[in-house]
């Protein structure tokens, strides 16, 4: 049962959470694969398995998330590709209607992302979630990613977080994991089905929409 204070803190990761993460699998299996093919005269095939082989060896580290790392290692500028599909990122169903119950709130609330600075800030100028949240904390600039306990460490001193009195929201399991790991009293793990609680206490719902409407 998840319980909220007064004062207690709303941790929310973004994407998978508040924006529909499509935009971005569209951008790592179709759009990048399909600009590096068009550059290179390779067959798009041969291109995505390059690419998802190593998307697969950078899992879970700090190049995963970096433009800068693909930009230098494809030869490519993925701002650029991003910016130039007419497609832009969306709200998940029901998500926007749930941060307008959440804003009403007089909790503190940050987003915390692994996601590339300069891509949360073009997706702000699309869908104008910032106004929600009291700050934006980059995994970037930590210079660990939420899979790491130093991530967690930073947050806490550069957010001033109680641990004790927080909720964190996320949609990957190895992120809600570590952040049981971290010390965070309540971690809630967005993924299909019904709710439940596992056993090392997270517990999930379908969506940050069901979530909001367990707790207003």
């Amino acid at each position: 049962m998840v319980k909220l204070n007064s004062t207690t803190a709303i941790l929310s990761d973004l994407d998978g959470v508040i924006l529909d993460l499509s935009y971005d699998i569209k951008f790592w299996e179709l759009w990048l694969p399909e600009h590096v093919a068009d550059q290179t005269n390779q067959s798009i095939e041969k291109t995505q398995a390059k690419i998802q082989a190593e998307i697969d060896t950078q899992r879970g580290t700090l190049n995963f998330y970096d433009l800068n790392y693909w930009d230098d290692l494809l030869d490519v500028d993925c701002m650029q590709i991003i910016k130039a599909k007419e497609e832009k990122c969306s709200y998940l169903a029901g998500s926007h209607e749930a941060l307008q119950k959440l804003s009403v709130l007089k909790n503190p609330k940050h987003i915390l992302t692994n996601g590339d600075p300069r891509a949360q800030e073009y997706k702000a100028e699309i869908q104008d979630f910032l106004k929600f949240f009291d700050s934006i904390f980059y995994s970037m600039h930590a210079g660990y990613p939420k899979e790491q306990k130093e991530f967690w460490a930073l947050a806490r001193h550069n957010l001033n977080l109680d641990f004790e009195d927080a909720i964190f929201i996320d949609d990957d399991f190895k992120v809600v994991t570590a952040a049981v790991k971290a010390g965070i009293k309540q971690v809630i793990w967005i993924t299909p089905g019904k709710n439940r609680i596992l056993q090392n206490g997270i517990e999930t719902f379908p969506s940050l929409n069901d979530l909001v409407a367990a707790i207003t």
